[in-house]
């Protein structure tokens, strides 16, 4: 093994995953230390309008899951009703959720799936993924104002076609590859996370697609995609949210949307 081949498939995956964890624990830990009242407008690490109608913590906690899981509040509030944003995201983000558990096989060889189910199943989420992944980046270049300009930021196209060319790579990469890249794939992996490296599969879209998930996953913590990780400091969960029709209205005042 190279040294080029050692340092970015053998040092950096340990290097990102450090960098997410502690990124994510970072952001997240100083966002719930910062002041929260009525002159903010926080309600998430970024300003996420939330409305909770809460009972207690578990009605709270019940209110965010199902945002997360179902995004139900795309249709009701956000888009005006626009059920083709809400199948797009719906599809998009359940999409990476499926392909991220299919990856965990790596670590689990031992499960009884069949190459031709993974293939199938894993080609098949992926290319949903990958499109609805297009459409809301198309939408996005479309967008002209819905919840200001935050809505498309640099940020926002970065991380959706970020993530668009790994599941991209990813899809060329298992339709071409040749049969003996999963069992190298899996001796790869065990041997990472076994702190015994072996080299990776010698294949160039495997580098590819890899060394696009290791970049991606330094960049995460710094960027809006951390949001989720604020589900356990969320003050919704804590009776501290604000009205969501109060929060719209000095919104709308900063953005000079009133006159």
């Amino acid at each position: 093994m190279n040294a080029v081949i050692y340092a970015l498939f053998v040092v950096l995956p340990y290097v990102s995953l450090a960098v997410l964890i502690g990124g994510s624990t970072y952001r997240v830990l100083r966002w719930a230390a910062t002041p929260k009242g009525s002159g903010g407008l926080y309600l998430g690490l970024y300003r996420l309008v939330n409305r909770a109608g809460q009972r207690g913590y578990l009605s709270a906690a019940g209110h965010i899951l199902a945002r997360m899981l179902t995004f139900y509040t795309i249709p009701k509030n956000s888009y005006g009703r626009d059920y083709g944003t809400w199948l797009g995201v719906f599809l998009f983000h359940w999409g990476v959720f499926l392909l991220i558990a299919f990856h965990l096989h790596l670590w689990m060889p031992w499960l009884r799936v069949g190459e031709e189910t993974m293939y199938v199943t894993g080609m098949a989420t992926g290319a949903v993924a990958l499109g609805a992944g297009l459409f809301l980046l198309a939408r996005r270049v479309g967008l002209e104002r819905i919840y200001g300009l935050a809505l498309n930021a640099l940020d926002d196209y970065v991380a959706i076609t970020w993530v668009v060319i790994i599941i991209g790579l990813g899809l060329a990469m298992r339709a071409l590859a040749p049969p003996s890249l999963f069992g190298e794939a899996v001796a790869w992996a065990t041997g990472l996370s076994s702190l015994h490296p072996t080299p990776p599969p010698a294949f160039p879209l495997f580098y590819a697609h890899v060394l696009a998930v290791e970049l991606f996953m330094i960049y995460l913590p710094f960027s809006k995609m951390v949001h989720p990780f604020t589900f356990p400091v969320n003050p919704v969960l804590y009776g501290k949210f604000e009205d969501m029709d109060e929060v719209r209205r000095r919104v709308e005042e900063e953005l000079g949307w009133g006159a």
